[in-house]
């Protein structure tokens, strides 16, 4: 929405609900026969669906159609949707669930949350539109066990059984890692697909935000991905992303991420979730090489030395030693370096933090803005960057069963009971930190986008974050000092603690 060519906040919403679990059985039917839905003939009814009435009614706090609530007419995602647009629901579905994750809930965006948001798009598209839902996991990510998990096949096809609709599901990646669930070992890598309509190949140069540290002239790492890839696509003046097409085309993205703790960037919610519209997970710089008393942030300077050399034996024998080698050394590096990523809970690993999984990391925010700017202002036709956005754009939280401590994989569940909503990401991710007990100016991704000297804005400017509106069912949330006050004090990720917690701020 914008007046002028400037964005206008639209207040966030954040909505407790008495949903503490998520229903079982797709394709996760409303709880009730809605007026507005039986009218495009979705009739089929799950009373016991709380998480499909608590996104209803998410939109009706935003107000959105206020003027037909209640009538068969209610159309709330118009205002973001018109008649046969083509539209991509954006969900988090990093990775699928196994080990201390499997039936955890907290790891990707429910398919719950994902119906009840699908069934409002294509209340407002239209049986002309086009309705897609797609994401780029992990390269390790099993995209037929994460698409089955969320119940996805099941709601395509009640959808095209009785609305005669096709809704695609598509996996972005251009390759996929067979992984050693036991060990992480990559076995193989295998081409993909991909997205159907292909990819945009976009240089930022030096609009983008990691031109910053071009002078440092930095080496870019992304975990188990190619670094030799990364860094050919990021060295000066260049900085180039793999963006899907599909998303790219389409006339309305609508952002379904996860409620998450993250390690790298604090937490992941609206902006982080755009990571997740590339082809190719090596073009997305996470950190860079070397500890920040050398131009890096991997590390603290004081790092201990046995999380270097757990690092760098990593670095060199992933893919090239056997699986039950590996397994071996991996046990090792645990029992004796207390490396690996780290759990939740005592003892000496959970002081450890991954290569740039810590409050210092000041290349991934770079990174996800970068992308969210692509999102917002690229215009496929003219191949650039343009001034005013391309695209609309409206976002709902999952966060009916959230991930705290060392997220975004390894943290554990959150019985936080709620969802969020509104079209300002920046503002979504404000909120979300604050409900946690974040102070949001200490994460560099917040504070990063806030300050932003770009002309394209695609969030609202927060030099007084006590101008972002809070709309709850909760009194006591209806502003960010109430929720500084009332916060549901989430675990932070190892590398995070004693930095941005509130009670820690003065």
């Amino acid at each position: 929405l914008t007046r002028q060519g400037i964005k206008v906040m639209r207040p966030v919403s954040l909505l407790r609900t008495a949903a503490k679990c998520y229903p079982a059985d797709s394709p996760f039917h409303p709880s009730a026969s809605f007026p507005e839905l039986a009218r495009a003939g979705i009739r089929a009814v799950d009373a016991g669906n709380g998480v499909y009435s608590a996104v209803r009614d998410l939109l009706a706090l935003l107000r959105l159609d206020q003027q037909h609530l209640g009538t068969p007419e209610w159309n709330p995602l118009g205002a973001y949707i018109q008649p046969g647009d083509k539209v991509i629901i954006k969900p988090n579905l990093v990775l699928h669930e196994f080990g201390a994750q499997k039936n955890a809930s907290c790891l990707t965006t429910h398919g719950s949350v994902i119906r009840a948001v699908l069934d409002y798009v294509y209340l407002a598209a239209g049986p002309e539109g086009s309705i897609a839902v797609a994401d780029a996991p992990l390269q390790g990510a099993d995209f037929a066990r994460v698409v089955a998990d969320a119940g996805l096949p099941q709601i395509q096809e009640f959808y095209r059984e009785t609305l005669k609709c096709e809704i695609q599901v598509i996996d972005l990646r251009q390759v996929h890692a067979v992984i050693d669930e036991d060990s992480s070992l990559i076995r193989r890598v295998e081409r993909l697909r991909g997205d159907p309509q292909g990819y945009y190949e976009i240089d930022l140069g030096q609009a983008s935000r990691l031109h910053e540290v071009d002078a440092a002239h930095p080496r870019y790492i992304v975990g188990d991905y190619d670094a030799a890839a990364t860094n050919a696509r990021h060295r000066s003046p260049q900085h180039s992303y793999i963006v899907s097409r599909s998303v790219l085309d389409a006339d309305t993205v609508i952002c379904v991420p996860k409620l998450k703790t993250h390690s790298k960037t604090g937490l992941t919610v609206c902006l982080k979730n755009m990571v997740g519209i590339i082809g190719s997970k090596d073009c997305l710089p996470h950190h860079r090489y070397g500890t920040s008393d050398q131009g890096g942030d991997e590390f603290a300077a004081n790092y201990p030395l046995r999380w270097w050399l757990s690092t760098r034996a990593h670095d060199v024998l992933q893919g090239r030693v056997p699986a039950p080698v590996w397994r071996l050394l991996r046990w090792c590096a645990q029992s004796l370096l207390g490396a690996g990523t780290p759990q939740n809970g005592a003892g000496r690993r959970s002081s450890f933090y991954p290569s740039g999984g810590w409050h210092g990391n000041d290349t991934i925010w770079r990174t996800v803005d970068d992308l969210n700017r692509i999102l917002f202002f690229y215009d496929p036709a003219q191949a650039a960057i343009q001034p005013r956005p391309q695209r609309r754009y409206f976002a709902v939280v999952d966060g009916i069963v959230a991930m705290e401590g060392n997220g975004p994989l390894r943290g554990t569940p959150k019985s936080a009971g709620v969802v969020m909503g509104g079209d300002d990401p920046l503002a979504l991710d404000i909120v979300a930190a604050t409900l946690m007990g974040f102070d949001w100016r200490r994460i560099r991704l917040l504070h990063g986008v806030a300050h932003s000297n770009s002309e394209c804005r695609y969030a609202a400017s927060v030099e007084n974050a006590s101008a972002i509106g809070v709309v709850s069912n909760l009194p006591r949330w209806n502003s960010l000092e109430g929720l500084i006050q009332h916060n549901l004090e989430f675990q932070t990720p190892s590398g995070w603690r004693q930095f941005v917690e509130m009670q820690h701020v003065g």
